[in-house]
């Protein structure tokens, strides 16, 4: 579809630009992971409790994560689902590490991370929560030293896309 002869206020009228560029403004990549996250809007659906980014591609209602498998990645999903596969562990707004998967390999490698997640008593769970947000330490021998944690690359995906992220008032 041709744009329009109008004049619109300035560049705030997004959905005249291509799909990939209005994507990679509702992202945010987080160098320690390497994950890009999915900062748009967002839905729980199917059941789940989880949030999953959103996106609107040629009149549908895409999940994000499921975007970027299919017109980034170049993923042929078919029937088979978009799995998070992050390095730090899956998270449902990141739209990099995405893998093709059946229903029944996401199901089963759901069922593994919550039976280790159950074998961990509460205590340990609230000690590293409070380690993560920095109200305790880490116990001697388990901090993580500042020159271990791996900095990871933007995808080149997104490069082109980062100046103008910069300038916008969202953290980066």
């Amino acid at each position: 579809m041709a744009r329009p002869n109008k004049i619109y206020q300035g560049e705030e009228n997004h959905r005249y630009r291509p799909a990939l560029e209005r994507f990679a403004m509702k992202c945010r990549f987080d160098p320690l992971t390497g994950c890009v996250l999915w900062t748009g809007g967002t839905s729980a659906g199917h059941g789940n409790s989880a949030r999953y980014g959103a996106f609107w591609y040629a009149g549908e209602r895409w999940a994000a994560h499921r975007w970027s498998a299919v017109h980034i990645k170049g993923l042929a999903l078919g029937s088979n689902q978009a799995g998070h596969c992050c390095p730090a562990g899956p998270n449902t707004l990141c739209v990099e590490h995405v893998t093709g998967q059946t229903q029944l390999e996401n199901l089963d490698e759901l069922n593994g991370r919550l039976k280790a997640k159950a074998q961990q008593s509460s205590a340990d769970r609230q000690h590293w929560l409070f380690v993560a947000i920095g109200i305790e330490q880490a116990p001697a021998g388990q901090e993580i030293h500042p020159d271990a944690v791996p900095f990871y690359e933007p995808p080149e995906w997104l490069k082109p896309f980062m100046s103008a992220m910069e300038n916008t008032n969202e953290p980066f």
